[in-house]
């Protein structure tokens, strides 16, 4: 998921957790636009954190991530002067790790997101949303890290919460199978990451229709296994209808279609439909040439 989605969940908990400054008519924080919370010594330890957090929110909104990491560090060491249990200091560090994760430091931001479930899970209890969507964060970055076996669990547990706060219909919820489903796939349990991916694609169908590039990557992930399990038939038929949806939500020229066709043409050519996968490939490595010009 974007960091951006992710920093309007924080934004949300920073609301029930201490609320955000009030601004003034020139959008200043605190209605004193002489004013910088941030050094003024004078100013009390919930307004210095409250403006890091927004000097944070506005770093990431530029993409300028070694700022807001720095912000956000600040931002923490304020907030763990808060009373033990206080939120907020598990909110930052959430934040702080979304940061850590853009940047691909991937040991500090799992130490953060570590941190963050801590405090969360103290503050709101394991079955919060809150407490929820730092698990998922956390699972992110353990994936990414390979540690399949770690990420699992955490996978797990949201997923379960985000079933019974938001339905059967969650969309995190299904993101949490289909990055179980990968998971298993790395780790060659293709049983398991071909019921997780099942329950993904159907979530997402029912959610977004076939046409969304969501349920088009659920379809992707899903042919490949297929493909492992030596199912080609029923691999080339879901690799080609994730070529279609990507064709038309992604655009011909992107890589992401390019992808889906070289996967379709591998399958073509294991059933000993050459021809056709001769088309796929030219069509997917025109796609790769204009990308590198």
């Amino acid at each position: 998921m974007p960091i951006r989605r992710f920093f309007i969940d924080a934004v949300v908990c920073l609301a029930f957790a201490g609320g955000l400054l009030a601004a003034d008519s020139k959008g200043n924080p605190g209605g004193n636009p002489r004013s910088n919370p941030g050094t003024d010594p004078k100013a009390s330890r919930t307004t210095v954190w409250e403006s890091l957090v927004l000097d944070g929110r506005k770093a990431v909104g530029n993409e300028d991530y070694p700022t807001a990491e720095q912000f956000f560090l600040r931002a923490l060491h304020e907030a763990e002067g808060f009373p033990a249990g206080d939120a907020r200091a598990g909110t930052t560090a959430n934040m702080l790790g979304l940061v850590y994760r853009e940047e691909k430091k991937y040991r500090e931001a799992e130490e953060s997101f570590t941190k963050a479930l801590a405090v969360m899970d103290k503050a709101y209890g394991p079955e919060s949303l809150d407490t929820a969507n730092v698990m998922l964060n956390l699972a992110t970055v353990l994936l990414t890290e390979r540690r399949y076996d770690a990420a699992l669990p955490y996978l797990q547990k949201s997923q379960a919460v985000y079933l019974k706060l938001l339905g059967e219909g969650s969309m995190k919820a299904a993101s949490t199978l289909c990055m179980a489903g990968q998971a298993y796939t790395e780790m060659k349990k293709l049983s398991e990451a071909e019921a997780s991916l099942k329950k993904c694609a159907d979530a997402r169908e029912a959610s977004g229709g076939i046409d969304n590039a969501d349920f088009g990557d659920a379809l992707y992930s899903l042919g490949l296994v297929y493909q492992q399990e030596g199912r080609y038939p029923m691999a080339e038929q879901a690799l080609k209808m994730a070529e279609k949806i990507r064709e038309v939500a992604l655009g011909i020229t992107s890589p992401g279609f390019a992808d889906a066709l070289e996967a379709h043409a591998s399958v073509l050519r294991q059933l000993g439909r050459a021809g056709e996968a001769a088309k796929d490939e030219a069509m997917a490595a025109a796609i790769r040439s204009k990308k590198k010009k």
